[in-house]
């Protein structure tokens, strides 16, 4: 997290860290779900893609780990301009008590 001038840097501790990625997983489920309600095909199997990674960095992860993981949310988002923002749910905003 190098923090340059377009992508905020924040300090993540595991704990915090094991959350977010939850909270990204649950937000791409549902999006998937409302997806595959409406056909969306390829936007279904690209987002598959970009949830497939997360759950291997719960336990462990490190600062390239960090940077794999916003290069793919990114990508998704620029592609699909998801009204979910990945990108932002993981580094600007706080993930809720629940979800």
């Amino acid at each position: 997290m190098n923090g340059s001038a377009n992508e905020p840097s924040i300090n993540m501790a595991p704990l915090d860290l094991k959350k977010r990625l939850l909270y990204i997983l649950h937000l791409g489920f549902t999006e998937v779900r409302d997806l595959a309600l409406a056909a969306g095909n390829q936007q279904i199997a690209d987002l598959a893609d970009a949830m497939e990674i997360l759950p291997a960095f719960v336990d462990r992860c490190t600062e390239d780990d960090l940077e794999m993981i916003r290069f793919v949310l990114k990508n998704y988002q620029d592609k699909y301009h998801s009204a979910f923002d990945y990108p932002a749910r993981f580094d600007r905003y706080e993930t809720p008590e629940r979800f």
